[in-house]
Order: structure tokens, then C-alpha cells, then sequence
């Protein structure tokens, strides 16, 4: 689609919910932008738009300077079935492309979705595809509330996206061990709860548990002294059964011998 004063420099990725999403270079200043472009032509038209409208029209009063969330540029229409939302942009990559994100730039994606909950904003759609990368090391978030729109998730709550971030975590973050694991375990429902365990200092080792340590280990070479033990105290239980059982027969072979012996004597 030909979109007058813009080149597309590459589509970055589109969804089943009419939305299409382009890196583009405006002609006259060569400036680099996010362009989303949403296809309304199978929709009902005019309410979607509305929705899309009042959508941009929010963002754009709420979000106007935030460092980990783009400003929008501009809002205008291709033609009657198609609206597209011009976002600033810097040089970088998705998170699709990049593949991972450090413990800062998990920092940098929480502390963009508070900020949208402060402004009383749901995403509803944290996933790569929306997670910019810059080469500097910045994280954007784009895509803020549109899934209410294409999607119909009228109920998107703030749960949801603290859900979402879990998975990227989960799936992209270079966070320790422990962290996923209290992140499962503790099951975080606000951003500020997520916060907590991202930030709390990982418990090192102290005295207590060296001795904890040393102990456990000392108990565990006692009970297997003790099981030694008691192997050996079966085993020569098991022996002495054994002699009285030889010691029995012997003697029964012996009275025996000597019936014989006195019978064929008288």
C-alpha cells in the first residue's frame, strides 16, 4: 500500500486483527518512524474508528514525554478503510530480532507499563513483536490499549499485562534462576509486587546456612554409619543362625548314629 510522504524501509510484522506494522523513512527529511497501520474495510467501519481515534487521542494527552514509551506524531487516514498511527522511532530492533533482554532493560519495560497504569492505561498486548530495542540499549513499548480496539478485550485489566511481562521475563530476560522462580511461586498481580521480587537482593549464603549445610551433611554420614551398621549386625545375626542350625544337625546325626550303632550290637 502506498502511503503519501513515506517509505516503507520493512514491515515488521502484522496480526490477524486487521493491524500491520512497517518501519518507515519520511521522504522529505528522511526521518525514521513506526508506522501502524489498521485495516478497518471488514470492520464496522465508523465505531471502530471512533474507537481507534479516541484510542490515539488518549495516548496522546496522557503519554506526551516518557522515555521507554514512543510519542505519536502523527494520526491520519489512507482511505476509507484505512488508518494508520505515526510514532517516533529510533535505530534498533525488535525484541523478535534481538532475542534477549537484560536485567536494565527488563528495569526499563516494567517501568514503561507502570508509568501507562499510572495513566490509568492497559496495553493488553506485550509481546516481542511491540518491544523495541534501540541500539543504544533503550527500551520503547509500542502498541499501548490497541488490543481493546482490534481485539474486542473489553475487560483488559492491569493483571494482564503484569501476566504478559511475566512471560517475556520468562522467555527473554537474562534474570537469575531464583528470580523465575519466585516470579512463579509468588505470582505477582501488580506491577508494584512484580517490582519487588525483580529488586529484592538475592540471599547469599551466611554462617547459618554453612551450618545448616554442615550439619545436614553430618547427619547424612551418621545414618549411613548407622545403616552400615546395622547391615553388619544382620549379617552376623544371619551367621550365628546359621551355626545353631549346623550345630542342631550335628547333634541330631550323632544320636541317630548311635541308635544304629546300639541296634545292630544287641
Amino acid at each position: 500500500m502506498d502511503i503519501g510522504g513515506f517509505d516503507i524501509r520493512r514491515k515488521l510484522f502484522s496480526n490477524d486483527f486487521g493491524l500491520s506494522v512497517f518501519e518507515v523513512v519520511e521522504t522529505e527529511t528522511a526521518r525514521t518512524f513506526i508506522l501502524r497501520l489498521v485495516d478497518f474495510s471488514n470492520k464496522a467501519t465508523d465505531f471502530k474508528k471512533a474507537q481507534w481515534n479516541q484510542l490515539q487521542e488518549g495516548y496522546r494527552t496522557g503519554i506526551s514525554d516518557y522515555s521507554h514509551l514512543p510519542r505519536i506524531e502523527q494520526v491520519a487516514q489512507v482511505d476509507e478503510g484505512h488508518l494508520y498511527s505515526l510514532l517516533e522511532c529510533e535505530e534498533g530492533v525488535t525484541l523478535v530480532e534481538k532475542g534477549q533482554l537484560d536485567s536494565d532493560q527488563i528495569n526499563q519495560l516494567v517501568a514503561a507499563v507502570r508509568h501507562l497504569h499510572d495513566k490509568r492505561i492497559v496495553h493488553g498486548a506485550l509481546s516481542p513483536e511491540n518491544i523495541w530495542i534501540s541500539t543504544q540499549g533503550r527500551v520503547i513499548l509500542y502498541g499501548a490499549g490497541e488490543a481493546k480496539v482490534l481485539e474486542g478485550k473489553g475487560r483488559l485489566g492491569n493483571v494482564s499485562d503484569v501476566r504478559q511481562l511475566i512471560s517475556i521475563i520468562q522467555r527473554y530476560s537474562t534474570v537469575s534462576e531464583r528470580v523465575i522462580e519466585n516470579l512463579n511461586l509468588e505470582e505477582p498481580m501488580t506491577i508494584e509486587e512484580l517490582e519487588q521480587i525483580l529488586t529484592r537482593p538475592e540471599r547469599k549464603m551466611g554462617i547459618s546456612d554453612d551450618n545448616k549445610l554442615a550439619a545436614f551433611f553430618e547427619r547424612k554420614s551418621l545414618n549411613q554409619k548407622a545403616e552400615a551398621a546395622e547391615r553388619e549386625r544382620k549379617k552376623a545375626k544371619k551367621g550365628k543362625r546359621r551355626g545353631t542350625s549346623m550345630l542342631i544337625l550335628g547333634g541330631a546325626v550323632l544320636v541317630v548314629m548311635m541308635i544304629l550303632a546300639f541296634y545292630f550290637l544287641f
